[in-house]
């Protein structure tokens, strides 16, 4: 294999990997950030509604703020836009945190 090859292999592993943290990061701060909806909401079963979140998140990546106001309204909680919002970039930053210390 020529050193173009290698150096083109390495950077397609390197994009695989970054594509994989990326996917599993967004699932678990998404999974969290469906815990935090849930409890503050007073929802039972905290879990199944977490990976509720976390599957729709995966089908529609770009609905997780909208889902969870609307969520939020049905359920009669105020919660602001910028909170919700605040709080998954926070849970996708500390899931992203917990992979890369292998957790």
């Amino acid at each position: 294999m020529t050193a173009l090859k290698q150096r083109a292999q390495a950077l397609e592993n390197h994009f695989a990997r970054q594509a994989e943290i990326q996917f599993k990061a967004r699932m678990r701060g998404s999974k969290m950030a469906g815990r935090w909806a849930a409890y503050t909401m007073g929802l039972d079963d905290v879990e199944a509604y977490a990976g509720t979140v976390a599957v729709k998140q995966v089908v529609e990546p770009h609905r997780l703020l909208e889902q969870l106001r609307q969520d939020f309204c049905q359920a009669g909680v105020t919660v602001s836009d910028a909170d919700i919002d605040s709080r998954i970039h926070h849970f996708i930053e500390q899931a992203t945190d917990e992979i890369f210390a292998g957790h």
